[in-house]
């Protein structure tokens, strides 16, 4: 598995991490720490490029969710409520974690896993960046 980690520019600077290759038992640690790393160097919007990516374990989608908690911890103590409410009733969507460009297996198991409830799906890498906003109350 390859990692690239890129910026992207729009309403807010978005951090684009970029994988190739299998995200499986063998890889995923890697894959999380990218995440991790990006949080702690300041990045608050990611983008997770999943168009290069071939097969995603269980341990891909745990990380997944790891970078995702890292992330929900920065929102404010109303977002994070409203969070809480969405996530029961389905009508939230994270505000700075976004996935773009799986394959169709992988999207059908994203869905499966409920992935796609929570977290905004692209094809298209210049509509996902515009579609991250300033998290605000």
């Amino acid at each position: 598995m390859d990692i690239e980690v890129t910026e992207r520019k729009g309403k807010v600077p978005v951090t684009v991490i970029h994988v190739k290759g299998n995200v499986d038992a063998s890889t995923y640690e890697a894959f999380q720490a990218a995440g991790e790393n990006a949080f702690n160097s300041g990045s608050r919007y990611v983008l997770l490029d999943l168009a290069e990516v071939v097969y995603i374990s269980s341990a891909g989608f745990r990380a997944i969710s790891q970078i995702f908690k890292l992330l929900r911890g920065q929102l404010s103590p109303a977002m994070a409520s409203r969070m809480s409410q969405g996530l029961r009733d389905g009508s939230f969507k994270a505000p700075n974690l976004k996935l773009l460009g799986p394959n169709n297996r992988m999207l059908e198991a994203l869905k499966l896993a409920g992935f796609d409830t929570f977290l905004e799906i692209y094809t298209d890498i210049d509509a996902a960046v515009k579609s991250f906003e300033q998290i605000t109350d």
